[in-house]
């Protein structure tokens, strides 16, 4: 089901008043994450305009504490499907992206402003909070592993949308690249081919919250890598969709390989080895599903 629905039609900033920024948060994941996140930003905001997308419908109470807010309801659309709609209703300037399990530093949207003053798109940091389950854990370190600090500010493609800033009129030059939904990897490098600087930023940062569990999170890998396969596949030949099928049985241990790489550059393997069965559950998901999603795209040719 394919659904949208939206408590105002048209966000609109007062008069004489610009939006400067616009806050997309992005929520399809475990239930009160979204209440968290949200009380992290709202002291942030100041004159920022939120637009909170949804997979689900939101209690009133929790809409009602943030009446301003623009409220997106696509039912059970995946994470960058809700980014697109959210991006494509905001208003501001930047543009900063989140989504519900993240829970940003008091200062992240100030720093967010300074670090995108020269640049046109940046990523920031994500770490795991205290409280996490070594299930929750793993998942931080199957998905966000380049992102844990310590790491240098540098030039990269590779940044997590689930904690990034960009300038709204590059992304509107490269729309074509996310109206199927915001796969990162498919904008940046348009971004990138238009001559764009993009950037790894330490100073920007937010902590990954307790998710919906083991069983969740690979039902949501299952289906993120095949979509994200279906997507590409659908752009490439049929030689291409079959290369990639036969490679996702190696593509787990490529994916855990890169993960323990990253964890010794920071000096936190230990802490990663316990989780590596987990993680490695994870990224044969994403395998499978991104396998799944190129046998879509041959089937559809």
């Amino acid at each position: 089901m394919d659904s949208e629905t939206t408590d105002r039609a048209e966000p609109a900033a007062p008069p004489g008043e610009r939006t400067v920024v616009s806050v997309v948060v992005a929520c399809n994941g475990a239930p009160g994450a979204l209440e968290r996140c949200l009380d992290a930003v709202a002291p942030q905001l100041g004159a920022a305009e939120l637009v909170v997308c949804s997979a689900t419908e939101q209690p009133e109470a929790l809409r009602r504490r943030y009446p301003d807010a623009v409220w997106l309801v696509r039912v059970d659309a995946l994470v960058p499907v809700l980014w697109r709609d959210g991006i494509a209703r905001a208003r501001g300037e930047l543009v900063a992206l989140t989504i519900s399990p993240m829970i940003p530093r008091a200062d992240w949207l100030e720093a967010l402003r300074a670090a995108l003053a020269d640049a046109d798109a940046i990523g920031g940091a994500i770490e795991p909070s205290a409280d996490l389950r070594a299930a929750d854990r793993a998942e931080c370190w199957c998905r966000y592993a380049r992102d844990m600090l310590p790491f240098a500010a540098a030039p990269s493609l590779e940044l997590a949308g689930d904690n990034a800033g960009y300038r709204r009129e590059r992304l509107i030059a490269v729309e074509e690249s996310w109206r199927e939904g915001f796969w990162e990897p498919e904008v940046h490098a348009a971004l990138a081919a238009g001559g764009d600087r993009l950037r790894h930023e330490p100073s920007v940062v937010v902590e990954m919250g307790r998710s919906a569990g083991t069983t969740a999170f690979v039902r949501q890998r299952l289906a993120h890598g095949r979509e994200f396969g279906r997507t590409r596949g659908g752009r490439r030949g049929g030689a291409a969709n079959l290369a990639r099928i036969a490679l996702s049985v190696v593509v787990p241990f490529v994916l855990v390989a890169r993960t323990i790489q990253e964890a010794s550059r920071r000096g936190r393997r230990r802490s990663l080895l316990p989780l590596l069965p987990h993680v490695l559950l994870f990224d044969a998901a994403w395998a499978a599903g991104e396998a799944l999603g190129h046998v879509d795209a041959l089937r559809a040719r």
